[in-house]
């Protein structure tokens, strides 16, 4: 099981650069891993060199290392399982090609060294696709059958149920990174104490907001699997779209709304020490009719509900073309089809592709990234809205 890491680490915090020749052996790395410096940066510089590959061998490692969410004490539950994040029967199947295989923005190192940091989708087959270790089989089957089947009424509890797994899937990814932390602290092996310093500030930095993350959407997991066990809706407010065609894609995830899609800004995600607002969307298909599902806790007229305002704006036929661009732009875990991204023009794909890095690392986001393509990235017109 993945623990909370703030039971098991021993992070103290930012580094404190220092001349090697003011270490006690015995004292706390000025890293701020909490490691004394003697097994940590003591002659750091005359290590053997980094290999970069084992940064994502650890993180695949993590990655299959299940729990349920709806037991986190790890109690009661076996039976770990692969759970869908969106329905392989019905979402997935709907946009699958060839031998049910769909496309990903999902990318390992190899290629994003040999994309230049921008490399193209990856085919996955359905079974493999929107998974994670995050259910025990009894209970991913007993909770989420509602939204399991051929058609959805878009009501309140079934929103509640859409919200609850993205949110699972969003502690599961935060508690990975969180805890492949240490292995990326290692990067500084065999380079100078000037590089190693703006390493480990850069590592900090990353740790930091993960942590930040992880604590926050742990607060909000429990929060919906109260509500899940006792069918509370207080305070729970979602927006549904059902369009009259099947998308070209699906997803599920949960962000931070930063900027609406007009440029109105709702969170400043680097600032202040209250909790950010946590919007979940997930995108799927129904007899032959995609939907798109968002749900957050909180005030209705908060970052979410202003945040969805603005899409509220658009007209009917756009907002699908408005989806794609926001799947892009603020979710991984979307999944797509392969003719349809080859039929896209060259600067569509291209736009798509940049928005997929925005706001990671260095990368700013840019302000209302909504802009209407041409042609409509989907043809699609939404034929029915809720809201609760």
């Amino acid at each position: 099981m993945l623990a909370h890491p703030s039971l098991t680490s021993p992070y103290t915090g930012p580094p404190r650069p220092r001349a090697q020749a003011t270490m006690g052996r015995n004292e706390p790395c000025w890293c701020g891993q909490g490691i004394k410096w003697k097994k940590c940066h003591a002659g750091r510089e005359s290590q053997p060199r980094f290999n970069v590959f084992d940064v994502e061998d650890d993180a695949r490692k993590r990655g299959r290392k299940g729990y349920c969410s709806h037991s986190f004490a790890g109690t009661g539950c076996s039976n770990i399982i692969k759970a869908h994040t969106v329905q392989r029967n019905g979402g997935l199947a709907a946009i699958a090609e060839g031998k049910s295989r769909v496309l990903s923005v999902k990318a390992n190192l190899r290629a994003m060294i040999d994309h230049n940091g921008n490399p193209p989708p990856t085919e996955v087959g359905i079974g493999d696709a929107s998974v994670f270790p995050g259910f025990c089989g009894s209970h991913d089957d007993e909770i989420f059958k509602p939204i399991e089947g051929k058609d959805v009424g878009l009501t309140v509890d079934e929103a509640l149920l859409f919200a609850y797994r993205a949110i699972a899937y969003e502690r599961f990814t935060k508690a990975v990174q969180v805890t492949n932390a240490p292995i990326q602290r290692q990067m500084d092996r065999g380079l100078p104490l000037h590089i190693q310093e703006a390493i480990q500030v850069r590592c900090h930095l990353t740790e930091a907001g993960a942590r930040r993350g992880l604590t926050e959407v742990e607060a909000l997991l429990q929060n919906y699997r109260e509500r899940i066990e006792h069918g509370q809706t207080a305070g729970f407010h979602y927006r549904a779209y059902r369009f009259d065609t099947t998308l070209p894609l699906a997803g599920c995830g949960g962000y931070m709304p930063e900027l609406a899609i007009d440029g109105t800004r709702l969170q400043h995600l680097a600032r202040g020490t209250a909790a950010l607002e946590q919007l979940t969307l997930t995108i799927t298909t129904y007899a032959g009719k995609s939907i798109a599902m968002f749900a957050w806790i909180g005030p209705n007229d908060g970052p979410s509900g202003t945040y969805l305002d603005a899409f509220d704006k658009l007209v009917a036929s756009e907002k699908a073309d408005a989806l794609v661009q926001i799947a892009f732009e603020q979710m991984e875990n979307i999944f797509f089809r392969k003719s349809w991204w080859e039929g896209l023009p060259a600067g569509q794909r291209a736009d798509l592709t940049r928005r997929i890095r925005s706001g990671v690392g260095l990368t700013v986001r840019s302000p209302g990234y909504y802009k209407r393509s041409t042609p409509l990235t989907a043809e699609s017109t939404v034929i029915e809205e809720t809201r609760g």
